[in-house]
């Protein structure tokens, strides 16, 4: 008998069934392409912030040079990981804080570019003009562009992911300090570079390239305990708050950088008295910290961490420059700067990546150590004012989410985010990799998220991520 189709007819029990099967499967694949647009985006984000993490270990551990080109590949990954989020579609409107950073760093950009190109006059350094206009221009300027094309969802799994690897490099640090100073696990990038110890032992560099990026993996492992805390709802995620915080604190000790723990410590204790938490929720936050507390001495790890700090008191007191001298010296150093080179005196000349890249080696700084000063010297006394306006419109962009946040957990957490924003910006954002990265990758995480709560059209935005409206 010839197989036949059975017809559907209308009201009948068939057609009940095959609509509601339909309607199941245009559900289903609704849904796995509705987590497919969310999640990629956030995936490149965690594969951008991963590839600044490790990009150290791979060059030292793996390449084994710095002076390769398959180095220079990884150097630049986490910024073609990042620049991958470009090809997402926006998705939602520009939000007021985004348009009060859009408003200060369409000038600061426009000085930036004049000063950079009144300092060319003088003489450049193709190598180090890209590494300059990397940290001072085009890592903003991408930020700006891709916080529309990123969901609002990711914020939870960044911090996740900088937690895991807070707890892994105090480990790998901790390691690394009692190993004797030739050992292969203390090598830097530049395998001719020597390695920096102290009377407690070696100044760890964990996954990355030198001790530099440890200590500002110090800071970032503070923000996330922070934010952590901010959006904690219950003790499992307090407790993880406190433990992202011990391992960020050891990462400084380890590294025995006296700015890390300096910074870590107040940023933690102005946040602490300015985050608006309640009381109720404070006491909790108490609690918790005083479990993990608890937890630390009964593991022996407490015994540890007190090493640790007497290897930094130490290094307080043997240190030749005065503390105060290096966090505000730069100040006049920049006024120096000025005097010698009021136009810039070329661009790209500070940066030692260029004499790494000509020479394989490296080199002590040209001029200044400071990144205000160096930074007149390459765009002069116009970049050095593009570079300020662009900074204060990004802490300006998370003043105006942090008001507009309808949640005290929400302010609590751009508090953080500012409080990390600043020091690190004032420090070497322009001038270290691993700083610039994380500064802009992480403005870019909090700022969508902060957008998050707004509903808006995405037809209302243009290919650029900007309102049309």
């Amino acid at each position: 008998m010839a197989n036949s189709v059975t017809p559907i007819v209308p009201g009948s029990f068939t057609s009940f069934a095959a609509g509601h099967t339909a309607y199941h499967q245009a559900a289903r694949m609704s849904r796995s392409n509705y987590w497919r647009s969310q999640r990629i985006p956030w995936l490149i984000v965690l594969l951008a912030l991963t590839l600044t993490i490790v990009d150290g270990a791979i060059r030292k551990w793996v390449i084994g040079s710095s002076f390769q080109l398959w180095s220079y590949a990884v150097y630049f990954s986490k910024d073609f990981a990042f620049a991958l989020l470009l090809l997402c579609p926006a998705r939602h409107k520009a939000s007021a804080a985004l348009r009060t950073f859009r408003h200060w760093l369409v000038p600061g950009a426009f000085l930036l570019l004049c000063g950079a190109l009144a300092s060319s006059t003088e003489t450049v350094s193709v190598a180090g003009a890209i590494l300059t206009l990397r940290g001072a221009l085009l890592l903003p300027l991408m930020a700006f562009l891709i916080v529309p094309r990123l969901p609002a969802n990711g914020l939870p799994a960044t911090l996740v992911l900088i937690t895991a690897f807070s707890i892994a490099n105090v480990f790998l640090g901790i390691y690394q300090n009692h190993l004797p100073v030739g050992h292969e696990l203390n090598r830097y990038a530049a395998e001719l570079a020597q390695v920096t110890s102290t009377e407690s032992g070696v100044r760890a560099t964990g996954t990355f390239s030198y001790i530099t990026g440890m200590g500002i993996f110090s800071v970032v492992g503070v923000w996330a305990g922070m934010v952590h805390l901010s959006l904690a709802q219950s003790n499992r995620q307090r407790l993880l708050g406190w433990i992202t915080l011990v391992g960020a604190l050891g990462c400084g000790l380890t590294s025995v950088s006296r700015w890390s723990v300096i910074v870590d410590l107040a940023m933690f204790l102005v946040w602490l008295f300015f985050s608006g938490s309640s009381f109720g929720k404070n006491v909790r936050i108490a609690l918790s910290g005083a479990v993990l507390l608890a937890l630390t001495i009964y593991t022996g790890v407490a015994g540890i961490f007190f090493d640790l700090q007497r290897g930094m008191a130490l290094r307080f007191e043997t240190a030749g420059d005065p503390l105060g001298e290096r966090a505000f010296g730069q100040l006049a150093e920049a006024l120096r700067a000025l005097e010698m080179a009021p136009l810039g005196n070329g661009l790209g000349t500070e940066q030692i990546g260029r004499v790494v890249h000509i020479t394989n080696s490296l080199s002590d700084f040209a001029n200044f150590e400071s990144q205000l000063p160096r930074l007149v010297m390459e765009t002069g006394a116009l970049g050095l004012a593009g570079f300020l306006l662009v900074f204060f419109g990004a802490v300006m962009a998370l003043e105006v989410a942090k008001r507009s946040a309808n949640y005290r957990s929400d302010k609590a957490m751009l508090l953080a985010t500012q409080l990390f924003l600043v020091p690190t910006a004032y420090t070497n954002i322009v001038f270290n990799h691993i700083a610039s990265a994380f500064v802009w990758m992480i403005f870019t995480v909090v700022m969508a998220s902060a957008a998050g709560g707004e509903k808006q059209d995405a037809s209302a935005v243009d290919f650029i991520g900007t309102d049309l409206r």
